[in-house]
């Protein structure tokens, strides 16, 4: 088998979009201490749409890395094994300590049976992890993106048409988007069948076709590589100004929606027209960062942060909880901005430290994933990430 080139600086966005996700949700809690004033507010909103790139920058990888590795063909029962073993299984060992942690009022065994059941299911064990049963999704359904991705290429057999046929998947995957921000809410659109009305209208947050334009974005990437770094890094000036534009609009829309006096965040959603060009825009402009940070040698911390991320991303969460309540109880840095960004740095280095921990232990892939073993291969080729946001 022909050895293909490492894309380094896929750890360097991983390692970003981790930072990211932790930053949101400690943003997620500081803007509802209370006495936050206004000014405070907007800027932790302004905060919010800077890292809001996370999730799609998780699935965008994950289909650059997928289609690099496994575009021609596929070996599809030991592919999955590999992510069960890599992906679900730590998921279901970190959803069972979330769950053991809650405090419910009492249930018989069939109710507290169901909604273990259902937890897993959904990802709704904590908060975060939804994600994982999203991004599980472009996994075992790879086979049906390959083949959707091999067609569209196929027909893109002239730079003219491949542009026709990214506009109309921008164009199909902006109305998925509409329907999801406005018609849904606006008109209470529901379907007659329950597994429908919950897949696609219930939990559409963790449904993967509502994110598919950023897996096939992964995927281009991916057939065009030495193309597309070329192109982002010449272009990156138009890049970068196309992006201050679409931040100042989306600004401007979480002012509008959110209401006098108050910023709320779940304006910023993904799932909108606005916010999916200003995330591809995104996109385009943290790779360019990537590959310049990747010149750097202390690009190398960033990329051992991504290495270890997927377990840090899943520990994250439960990190914060007691963190607040120790900030809170020594009452030092449980509010103001400044107290966000020390939660920040401290939530991201215990998580890492602890994921990096668990990561060398024996049976450490069942807790955090296979990053160690993946560390000594990498220099074969690129990486498959189990964690995409």
């Amino acid at each position: 088998m022909t050895r293909k080139e490492r894309i380094a600086e896929l750890d360097l966005i991983r390692s970003f979009a981790f930072l990211a996700v932790v930053y949101q949700h400690v943003i997620g809690v500081y803007i509802r201490r209370p006495g936050v004033d206004e000014q405070t507010a907007i800027i932790y909103g302004m905060l919010f749409h800077l890292l809001k790139f996370a999730v799609p920058a998780f699935i965008f990888m994950t289909g650059l890395v997928l289609f690099y590795n496994y575009y021609e063909r596929i070996s599809y029962l030991s592919f999955i094994r590999k992510r069960v073993t890599e992906i679900l299984v730590p998921y279901g060992i970190w959803s069972a300590i979330y769950l053991a942690l809650q405090t419910r009022p009492p249930e018989s065994g069939s109710e507290q049976a169901w909604h273990i059941l259902k937890s897993i299911l959904t990802g709704s064990a904590s908060y975060h992890l939804w994600f994982v049963v999203m991004i599980f999704q472009f996994y075992f359904l790879y086979p049906f993106w390959q083949s959707l991705f091999r067609t569209l290429r196929k027909w893109a057999s002239t730079r003219g048409k491949g542009i026709a046929i990214i506009v109309l998947v921008g164009l199909v995957y902006s109305f998925i988007v509409w329907f999801s921000a406005r018609y849904i809410p606006a008109h209470g659109f529901r379907f007659h069948l329950a597994w429908m009305d919950t897949y696609w209208i219930k939990y559409r947050d963790r449904n993967a076709f509502y994110y598919f334009f950023y897996f096939l974005m992964g995927g281009m990437a991916a057939v065009t590589l030495g193309t597309f770094r070329n192109a982002i890094t010449r272009y990156w000036v138009w890049i970068s100004g196309c992006f201050l534009l679409l931040f100042a609009y989306i600004g401007y829309e979480l002012f509008r929606d959110s209401g006098t006096g108050h910023i709320n965040l779940n304006v910023a959603t993904s799932l909108k027209p606005s916010m999916f060009l200003y995330t591809v825009v995104q996109l385009l402009l943290v790779y360019r960062i990537a590959l310049w940070i990747g010149e750097w040698k202390g690009s190398k911390w960033f990329a051992m942060l991504g290495k270890y991320s997927y377990g840090a991303y899943l520990i994250h969460a439960l990190v914060l909880t007691y963190l607040m309540k120790g900030l809170t109880a020594l009452q030092l840095f449980h509010n103001s901005l400044l107290g966000s960004f020390v939660a920040f740095l401290l939530c991201s280095v215990l998580s890492f430290a602890i994921s990096y921990g668990l990561g060398r232990l024996p049976f450490g892939a069942w807790l955090v994933g296979a990053a160690e073993k993946k560390r000594k291969t990498s220099s074969v080729q690129p990486k498959d990430f189990p964690y995409a946001g």
